[in-house]
């Protein structure tokens, strides 16, 4: 079923603005090193922007400045992503009526894929495609390798990294609109950061989709609740149909999908 929590709406809202920001960026910086690289001169044309923009800085000739933005970006795809991931925790207990919460010592992914197997919400039919994993896994790490270096490997870098490639094809590239693969932390790119973005979006709506609240707490929402007014079937599963679909997205994807019914078996 397609089933979009608040959490994941408001994702989308706070992706778009980071999108903004970081694209202005992207254009700001590309236009500044090819005029550096076209420079005769590089020390001299960083001296005269310095003093034309007020911003002092040295002139550094690895230009490693720029991978240091992007893995910046990279980890704020990542926050943005663990916002939500509590987001829907919340929105999750709050409509069930339970007090699942996150702990120490694994990721908040892992965890939330753990949770809803024990809760029977994916099969063969409805899963999370392991792609979509493995290439969040990866810049997840990145994500701690920029922020965390003594705490992280290299070795476990290269490792995840691999994952992330050999799960992707060329279909999957051209949907995504990128490229390449996944890079090497000190190659990683604008491609990255659209890679990354896209497939956190992707990854979130498929977990809004499989993690949404139990039955029983659906079937306990006023709005839901009063469908049991209706004299037929019909007419309680079209109420309960249109309220889940302009309050969550919700639509029907496969036979599998026999939500509206379980909620109506609560009542």
């Amino acid at each position: 079923m397609i089933f979009k929590y608040k959490a994941y709406n408001n994702l989308l809202v706070e992706l778009g603005r980071n999108d903004y920001v970081v694209e202005i960026t992207e254009l700001a910086i590309k236009d500044f090193i090819k005029r550096l690289e076209d420079s005769s001169n590089k020390e001299e044309f960083i001296k005269t922007q310095c003093e034309k923009h007020e911003v002092w800085v040295s002139y550094d000739k690895s230009n490693s400045f720029y991978n240091q933005v992007t893995l910046g970006n990279i980890a704020n795809v990542y926050h943005l992503a663990e916002a939500f991931f509590y987001e829907l925790q919340t929105q999750y207990n709050k409509i069930s009526g339970t007090n699942w919460h996150f702990v120490s010592g694994t990721t908040k992914i892992k965890q939330i894929i753990d949770f809803f197997k024990s809760q029977n919400r994916f099969n063969n039919i409805d899963k999370i495609d392991a792609y979509l994993i493995d290439v969040f896994d990866y810049y997840y790490y990145l994500r701690v390798q920029f922020s965390h270096k003594k705490t992280t490997s290299e070795k476990v870098s290269k490792q995840k990294w691999q994952k992330a490639c050999d799960s992707l094809n060329e279909e999957l590239l051209e949907s995504f609109k990128v490229k390449s693969k996944p890079k090497l932390k000190d190659n990683v790119d604008f491609d990255d950061f659209f890679l990354f973005t896209q497939v956190t979006k992707k990854l979130a709506l498929r977990i809004s989709c499989l993690c949404y609240p139990t039955v029983k707490g659906l079937s306990e929402i006023s709005e839901i609740k009063k469908q049991k007014r209706h004299q037929d079937n019909e007419r309680t599963i079209s109420g309960i149909t249109n309220y889940l679909s302009s309050e969550y997205g919700f639509e029907i994807e496969n036979e599998s999908d026999l939500l509206v019914e379980r909620i109506m078996n609560e009542f």
